[in-house]
């Protein structure tokens, strides 16, 4: 499923792509605020895209291209205090992240993030 823009994936309702410089912006926040023990702490990930009006960010993993995760990142600019933080909203395949969204938007008529524990 595309979106027409350049074969890229269509995204759920209230996600939007980056561009190269906010993608990248992002991901170096992701980098500063990861502290040891953190589900991607060492793991490469690449920024694919953002919940608009939200600091809500999905990011591929680059070895596991299958594999995507959103991040809520706290733009604290240091690493965090502890392994939770940034909070993991979602861990999965596209598949299933799609689907997730699809299903806040369908029980909660919003477009709204829901903790991973609710997966």
């Amino acid at each position: 499923m595309t979106d027409g823009n350049a074969g890229q994936i269509a995204l759920p309702l209230g996600w939007e792509y980056l561009d190269p410089d906010e993608a990248s912006w992002r991901l170096a926040e992701l980098n500063r605020e990861l502290p040891p023990g953190h589900l991607l702490f060492g793991i490469p990930v690449e920024t694919f895209a953002e919940r608009i009006g939200d600091d809500d960010t999905l990011f591929r993993h680059v070895g596991e291209s299958g594999r995507f995760t959103v991040i809520h990142l706290t733009w604290i600019g240091r690493e965090e205090i502890n392994a939770e933080h940034p909070w993991v909203e979602f861990d999965g395949t596209f598949a299933e992240f799609f689907a997730r969204e699809q299903r806040i938007i369908a029980e909660f008529g919003v477009v709204a993030a829901e903790p991973l524990s609710g997966r």
